[in-house]
């Protein structure tokens, strides 16, 4: 169940790290207005924005992550207790 629920979020980051990589390269088109830039918006420059964006969404995933596993942790702990 739990294999389960990271593959499911791990899919979704990876979407939204595309849709972010998209939108960053476009932002960057449109903010620095050098619309010879667009050849940034191919596969390539798609691919190894991804490669940026993709593990520092993984990281703040990981980090916001661990407050979460003190918590469960701590729930479980209590659970058991109140089981025994």
């Amino acid at each position: 169940m739990r294999l389960h629920l990271i593959k499911k979020q791990v899919l979704i980051l990876l979407v939204f790290s595309v849709l972010i990589s998209i939108t960053s390269i476009i932002h960057g088109i449109f903010f620095d207005l050098d619309f010879t830039q667009i050849k940034r918006l191919t596969l390539e420059g798609l691919v190894l924005t991804l490669l940026i964006i993709f593990p520092a969404i993984l990281f703040l995933e990981w980090v916001f992550d661990l407050n979460n596993k003190k918590k469960f942790e701590e729930i479980e702990r209590k659970l058991k207790k109140l089981k025994n």
